[in-house]
């Protein structure tokens, strides 16, 4: 069997499906890590309880966390199936085929008030202090710098924060995905799932009416809503390196990343009495256990709160 041919014609359907840019890049990068393992250990059979067992200890070996180990697992599995579907294979090698990979638990790591305020504050000074500069401008050179750097980036963080999406969907956001009278925003989420996030209020409204107005003119053609001074669509790598240069200009003192904005967003919804439900349904979960999961984080906060106004100890202290 030719590997890198298989791993082609699987990216090409897959893209067929319509699955995203990233999910289609994430694939190419862990079975591209899997087609290079087999080049130096020439396992046989290729696929196979025995091959994929000394792949996950190879990978334990040279320390990879136990989340990539599993992703990897999972793109494989996924190869396998279409391979059977296609009948580019007899049947699905690691169809009951289960190597256990355990997560370690970890809380999701959200942003304090006073971070969520620098940032947000910081982010709408910017804004304000001009309308976005058209694409192409002298100072594009730098893809960090410039009026439309700085709005591009106010806005992204007001729409993180108050929709939840992930920072893939975010640049994945075109200007017809945007309806203003009805003030939603159509989301194209994880398994190519459609959903509806929502403009919370007028003035993240206007922040959007004015981005839009701005940045038209400057890349007829172009439907993507965040562009980069260069005139081309905003990347996730862009967005990162925008917020990690603020977050560093601000010395908020440790590193901050978009996704830690929809974990936010999701605890600060819950914390506000939300229905676990609605929340659920505004982050895309396919799963309600996976958004239970901010239910512990809301746990911990109060928790820590009712330490801190203790009623018993001011009546031992009285």
């Amino acid at each position: 069997m030719n590997l890198p041919n298989l791993l082609g014609e699987f990216l090409e359907a897959c893209k067929a499906r319509g699955l995203s840019d990233h999910t289609v890049r994430a694939y190419r990068q862990d079975l591209g890590a899997f087609a290079r393992w087999v080049a130096v250990a020439r396992p046989d059979p290729l696929f196979g309880k025995e091959s994929v067992t000394a792949w996950v200890a190879a990978m334990r070996a040279e320390g990879y966390a136990p989340a990539t180990i599993k992703r990897r697992l999972a793109a494989l599995k996924g190869l396998c199936r279409w391979a059977a579907d296609a009948e580019r294979l007899d049947e699905d090698p690691l169809a009951s085929v289960r190597v256990p990979v355990r997560l370690p638990h970890r809380l999701p790591r959200n942003l304090t008030g006073a971070e969520i305020t620098a940032l947000l504050a910081t982010g709408r000074e910017a804004d304000a202090a001009g309308a976005p500069a058209t694409a192409g401008h002298a100072d594009a050179d730098d893809e960090t710098g410039g009026a439309l750097a700085a709005a591009t980036l106010a806005l992204a963080l007001e729409l993180l924060f108050t929709t939840g999406v992930r920072v893939g969907e975010l640049c994945a956001i075109r200007l017809r995905d945007i309806d203003l009278a009805a003030g939603t925003i159509a989301i194209r989420g994880k398994g190519n799932r459609e959903r509806r996030v929502f403009l919370v209020d007028e003035i993240v409204t206007a922040q959007l009416k004015d981005y839009i107005r701005a940045r038209r003119p400057a890349v007829p053609g172009l439907e993507s809503l965040l562009l980069t001074p260069r005139g081309t669509a905003a990347d996730p790598n862009h967005i990162r390196r925008l917020l990690h240069r603020h977050v560093a200009n601000l010395r908020l003192g440790r590193r901050i990343t978009p996704h830690m904005l929809r974990h936010t967003a999701a605890t600060e919804l819950l914390n506000s009495g939300a229905d676990i439900r609605l929340v659920q349904k505004l982050l895309g979960h396919a799963s309600i256990s996976t958004t239970e999961i901010y239910t512990h984080v809301s746990d911990d906060a109060l928790h820590n709160r009712l330490r801190a106004l203790n009623p018993r100890d001011r009546f031992r202290r009285g």
